[in-house]
């Protein structure tokens, strides 16, 4: 892609800086304008009309083309931007209208970029946006450099090794790029490396060209090798969690406020899930426990949101690895009590026949997760694979903790399934909403051997805690567990590989 050097750099140099403001950039009558704020861009806006913050939507495979120019006609009555006016209506989530902004702000960049736009001014302010894109230099570079698609040209026998002192956990990798990077620990030829990562040599050739355009890797001779491998970057030194600096982290995930032990770790809801962690760690004095599953009798009783807050809460201590497992496949929530995408996930390591787990987990403080990664329309079948056992034997050589989050018992037997790959289970109940019929039946199912108790959600506080809002724990919606998921189904983009 013919880049603009100079603009690129005089938007690093903004971005370096201390100052936030808008950024102008301009070639009449065409004018783009950069938001940053704290060394991020946040958003970028346009008068260009194909760059319609609408038609990303549409792209993204959100909304329907049909649903846009209500959207837009309500933003116009209200004064409101056309992202807080979906967002308001429910068109689509936070994850999802931040995915929005970010392609806009992303494709707008690149066409600056190409059209050789200047930079007009930049004036210093501090606005803010309800959702922003959240997008750091070097993440802009990541995609310029996906968008052009030049295959890497490196002889047979000469080897790739990974560049020294780069963090890049930051960055939004996908899958495969995070299966290369691995591999990358050691010294690899084309051929070794579509072995590891049983990519064919197209994609390959795609991704080594995008590790180059980062400056991350080094191409040498067989014979020189030697040297140049004491200077690898730190992941391939790591030996307890080889892959814990991959991981993307994600820095701007929007959590919800019913993530109480992360939004309020003094409250009285924190305090009870901190109690909880202290029960359950009673039970491992006395049994070999690092599986846990959460389920519930039916749907509605809150246990995404216990799971979520009992994960968060098991992650707090420096010395424990967690990670956060989403084995609702039909109905997955962890994604939107999260404020992060639903891809990549579990799904996508089932249906996957060579990348490694790792490549589809991301982190969210100490946090890690794997979310669903989709709706699947064979969620049992998934669910039943050799794949998903060892999956779980996997996690439990590399993690202290596992809490599995898993769909309810009535009226599907996907809860089952995971609760004989857990060592332990816990039964969220709902006060008021969990009919005892409910709960005689869940009884019937689960393994009284692996049951640590029952987790009583929606309780009214004792009165010396008048601050607790009793209406806290009031999650899930009314009715019987859908076999569907009521999601809207997304067209995702193709990525540069699937191109």
């Amino acid at each position: 892609m013919p880049a603009n050097q100079l603009l690129l750099d005089q938007i690093h140099r903004i971005l370096d800086g201390p100052e936030s403001g808008a950024l102008l950039l301009g070639r009449h009558p065409e004018l783009i304008k950069v938001f940053c704020r704290q060394g991020q861009i946040e958003a970028v806006s346009s008068n260009l009309e194909q760059h319609r913050l609408g038609q990303y939507m549409v792209k993204e495979g959100f909304i329907e083309p049909s649903a846009v120019h209500s959207l837009v006609a309500e933003s116009v009555r209200q004064g409101t931007p056309i992202g807080e006016v979906a967002l308001r209506s429910e068109a689509l989530d936070s994850p999802e209208l931040s995915d929005a902004i970010r392609a806009q702000a992303v494709e707008l960049l690149k066409y600056a970029l190409e059209k050789q736009f200047s930079l007009q001014s930049f004036v210093a302010s501090a606005a803010s946006f309800l959702v922003p894109a959240g997008i750091k230099f070097e993440h802009l570079l990541l995609e310029l450099a996906r968008s052009d698609s030049t295959p890497f040209q490196i002889h047979p026998w000469r080897l790739v090794i990974l560049k020294n002192g780069r963090d890049i956990s930051h960055l939004p990798w996908l899958p495969q790029e995070l299966s290369v990077l691995s591999a990358l620990k050691h010294p690899c030829t084309l051929k070794s490396l579509s072995e590891a990562t049983g990519l064919e040599y197209l994609r390959l050739t795609k991704i080594l060209h995008v590790f180059e355009k980062l400056r991350l890797v080094n191409i040498v001779d067989e014979g020189t090798a030697g040297e140049t491998v004491k200077e690898t970057t730190a992941i391939a030194t790591r030996s307890a969690v080889p892959f814990e600096h991959l991981i993307p982290e994600i820095a701007n995930a929007a959590i919800t406020e019913k993530l109480e032990v992360i939004r309020n770790e003094t409250s009285f809801v924190s305090e009870q899930f901190k109690s909880l962690k202290v029960r359950i760690n009673e039970a491992y004095s006395e049994n070999d426990i690092k599986v846990i599953t959460l389920s519930s009798p039916e749907a509605g009783d809150g246990k995404s949101l216990v799971a979520a807050n009992l994960a968060f809460c098991f992650a707090q201590d420096t010395a424990r690895k967690v990670i956060l497992v989403e084995g609702d496949l039909r109905k997955p929530s962890l994604d939107q009590y999260l404020g992060i995408p639903l891809e990549p996930g579990l799904i996508g390591y089932l249906e996957n026949d060579h990348l490694q787990p790792h490549c589809f987990m991301r982190r969210v403080k100490n946090l890690y997760l794997l979310t669903a990664g989709g709706v699947s329309a064979k969620p049992l079948e998934l669910l039943s694979l050799e794949k998903m056992r060892k999956l779980i034997e996997y996690l439990k050589t590399e993690f202290d903790t596992i809490i599995v989050d898993a769909p309810p018992l009535a009226p599907i037997s996907d809860a089952r399934i995971l609760m004989g790959l857990s060592d332990a289970v816990l039964l969220v109940v709902r006060r008021g909403k969990t009919p005892y019929t409910g709960i005689e039946r869940a009884f019937k199912v689960i393994d009284r051997k692996k049951l640590l108790g029952v987790v009583l959600n929606d309780v009214k506080p004792m009165l010396f805690h008048t601050h607790y809002d009793s209406g806290y724990n009031r999650y899930g919606k009314k009715g019987i567990y859908p076999y569907a998921s009521t999601r809207k189904s997304r067209t995702r983009s193709k990525s540069y590989l699937e191109t």
